[in-house]
């Protein structure tokens, strides 16, 4: 929080150096570029994973906070503008907002129009809830090198326009690119792009459910010998609703009875009793969801999203005891509003 005010002191104090930042770019770049220079290390002070875009003129003055599609930065941005203050005219934006279609540029000698390009669907009998592209670009390339990459960045920049910077990071499991689609693949123009997407996520089973079914499954597998549990909800594959339930919950519980394959033994009614206190005071209480535990080398894991860090998490932290027998506590929360901390555990 400290590093959240230092940047919007900052920003108080030189926003009017920002003022007509466009036409400042226009008749004197270098001037321009050194002030841009200066407000991202100011930014970076803060998250080194975020960058800015301004558009202001004589009718509006916009800071826009964008992370250029890295996910793990997403939340920096958001904390970031959530606590912006009033200045000036100025109007603080986190994260790309989509544009739809009315763009057409240059990256390097490849040109961008959305009415040149294509898409094609592809499915995968064992994912099917999964929304995977594969977008053509007539220029596009095998070969690797300066063509290719401009393409590629050129491509995704076409996605970050029309469907925002969110959806692109997020909604597709999975993007490939190729030239001019084969006679026998069945493609559809870029403007229908949006609705595919939408179609997919309106067939999973979680579609527009806030509190799906649970959905539990359990795992086992071995890291370097030692042997790993997992139980995992996978009810939450793919959910639509993360921003409700923004913050992360991880508790670890160090097990005192743990024998040497790192898995607990004898008594674990403590263990048990810690996990169902959390569980009925965020889960039943529909304050948030019961994500995964994780149990290796004498640890155990517990991953919840709740709504609230003060209301929800910290009063099931309360109802624990503060010392138990066969394990100690601990805890933290982080802001986590797209649920990208625990991916690895949603996507299995």
């Amino acid at each position: 929080m400290q590093k959240i005010q230092e940047f919007w002191e900052w920003f108080e104090k030189n926003h009017e150096s920002y003022n007509g930042f466009n036409k400042r770019y226009t008749y004197n770049r270098e001037e321009a570029e050194e002030l841009l220079s200066s407000l991202t290390e100011a930014l970076h002070k803060y998250s080194k994973g975020l960058f800015v875009e301004l558009s202001n003129d004589d009718e509006k003055q916009e800071l826009i906070i964008t992370a250029q599609g890295n996910k793990e930065f997403f939340a920096d941005a958001i904390a970031l503008v959530e606590h912006a203050p009033s200045i000036g005219s100025w109007n603080f934006i986190a994260l790309k907002a989509a544009i739809g279609l009315n763009f057409n540029f240059q990256m390097g000698e490849v040109t961008i129009n959305p009415d040149d390009l294509l898409f094609m669907p592809l499915e995968a009998e064992e994912y099917p809830n999964d929304i995977a592209v594969r977008l053509y670009h007539k220029d596009y390339t095998q070969e690797e090198g300066a063509t290719r990459n401009a393409i590629i960045v050129g491509l995704y920049a076409a996605l970050n326009m029309y469907l925002g910077e969110v959806a692109t990071a997020l909604d597709f499991d999975y993007i490939d690119f190729d030239d001019m689609p084969h006679p026998k693949e069945q493609t559809f123009a870029f403007s229908e792009l949006k609705d595919y997407v939408a179609y997919k996520k309106g067939q999973r089973p979680n579609a527009e459910q806030e509190f799906p079914t649970e959905n539990i499954k359990l795992l086992e597998g071995k890291i370097e010998a030692l042997p790993q549990l997992l139980v995992v909800n996978q009810a939450l594959q793919h959910y639509e609703f993360t921003q409700k339930f923004p913050y992360l919950l991880t508790m670890t519980l160090e097990l005192k009875n743990a024998g040497e394959n790192g898995l607990p033994q004898g008594n674990t009614d403590e263990i048990y009793e810690i996990e169902d206190v959390v569980y009925q005071e965020i889960f039943k209480a529909n304050k948030g969801h019961f994500v995964a535990t994780e149990t290796y080398n004498k640890k155990r894991h517990l991953y919840y999203y709740a709504d609230k860090k003060e209301e929800s998490i910290e009063s099931a932290l309360n109802l624990l005891e503060s010392e138990y027998e066969t394990c100690s506590v601990s805890s933290k929360v982080k802001f986590d509003p797209f649920w990208v901390l625990c991916e690895q555990y949603l996507k299995i």
